[in-house]
């Protein structure tokens, strides 16, 4: 059976803003005809660098910037991200065979052809001397698909033995393996809403949920932000951080409320909702009547509180068990799952689920930008 052994760096700039996840993998793929399959996996090495208050304020804006202080950013953050992966690369004395980078999400509106992240992987190439491969979503949005969620590759590939895969990141995310298909598609607005009441008393985050579990739920807010329109609206389906911004973070942060209470309601808020679709993926995609398995990755793993509502509340969508996945792996999955994005775009290898997505056929996402140190 053929294989490949590909060691890659993949880069997730998150909606949370926290900084730039670096992972360094190692996929062995099974290259036989029909679908790849990997046959051993994982993260070498792994970091979170956290973007300067220059940054991380200019990232928060640009969706209302001009067009030339768009163009500006996108040039400017990849040479930014080049110098930040230059470090690690030198820190840890890394010659990878090419960089794959999310970039950082401006603006997603597929329904009008169109999701734009910021980071040019020219300009990453051009810092760091490696292949950078860059704009995963927009093949599949041209293709007629949301270009999003694109974790159901890395869930179908690296953990097929589980039943549900929630992601836990700004905004959060699901993937179901069904009985016939896998699907995936964003939830709610997750730790993008956490955070900015935390910060509200100058907190980055609600450790553990410890706040939150002080608190209790506001009836009236909670009933207020379960009517919104998106959560009724069938799969496929996703979410752009400008709604998550004008549709939950400013209503939680305008309430009047205590902080612990707002975010006690919220917590719960994201376990109801997942919860719900929950119930509706285990109908609609016919899985089997036994004891499912879902893993939880992304920052919301590792708050304690919320962990606790997810799990109160699947149980009662049906005979789920939650598990947070291991620190590395909670930590990182998203930065992996860009490094095996980037590992499938190399080898020509569709990285984009169309039954997930919607799209019209299996896209290979993602622009390659030779390097000088090493080209594919």
């Amino acid at each position: 059976m053929p294989q490949k052994e590909y060691n890659t760096i993949g880069l997730m700039s998150g909606s949370s803003l926290d900084g730039l996840d670096i992972a360094y993998c190692r996929f062995v793929l099974e290259l036989e005809t029909g679908d790849p399959a990997v046959s051993s996996w994982s993260i070498l090495k792994a970091a979170t660098l956290p973007f300067s208050e220059e940054w991380k304020e200019r990232l928060f804006n640009l969706p209302e910037a001009s067009a030339r202080e768009l163009a500006l950013a996108h040039a400017r953050f990849g040479s930014y991200i080049g110098r930040l992966v230059s470090g690690f690369l030198e820190q840890h004395d890394i010659a990878p065979e090419l960089i794959a980078s999310h970039g950082h999400t401006i603006f997603h509106y597929p329904e009008e052809g169109m999701t734009l992240q910021i980071g040019d992987g020219a300009a990453i190439a051009a810092v760091t001397g490696y292949p950078a491969i860059d704009n995963f979503r927009m093949q599949d949005v041209a293709l007629g698909g949301q270009g999003a969620p694109l974790a159901p590759i890395a869930d179908k590939l690296l953990f097929p033995e589980y039943d549900f895969m929630l992601n836990l990141g700004g905004i959060a995310n699901i993937t179901c393996k069904g009985a016939r298909r896998y699907v995936a598609f964003d939830n709610i607005g997750a730790n993008q809403v956490l955070n900015a009441l935390a910060g509200q008393i100058g907190l980055p985050y609600d450790d553990g949920g410890q706040l939150a579990a002080r608190g209790q739920v506001v009836p009236e807010l909670l009933e207020k932000m379960e009517r919104l329109e998106f959560f009724r609206q069938p799969y496929p389906k996703s979410l752009g951080n400008d709604w998550v911004r004008e549709a939950m973070v400013g209503p939680y942060l305008a309430f009047d409320a205590s902080l612990e209470d707002k975010l006690h309601t919220a917590c719960r808020q994201i376990a109801r909702q997942v919860a719900q679709d929950v119930a509706r993926l285990v109908k609609a995609e016919a899985l089997p009547p036994r004891q499912l398995r879902m893993l939880a990755t992304g920052g919301g793993a590792f708050n304690t509180f919320l962990m606790q509502c997810l799990q109160e509340e699947c149980e009662k969508a049906g005979p789920v068990t939650v598990e947070a996945a291991a620190p590395e792996i909670a930590s990182f999955k998203e930065a992996a799952l860009i490094a095996l994005m980037g590992a499938l775009r190399a080898g020509n290898i569709p990285n984009c689920l169309p039954t997930v997505t919607n799209a019209a056929r299996p896209a290979i996402g993602g622009a390659i930008h030779q390097g000088w140190k090493k080209q594919l």
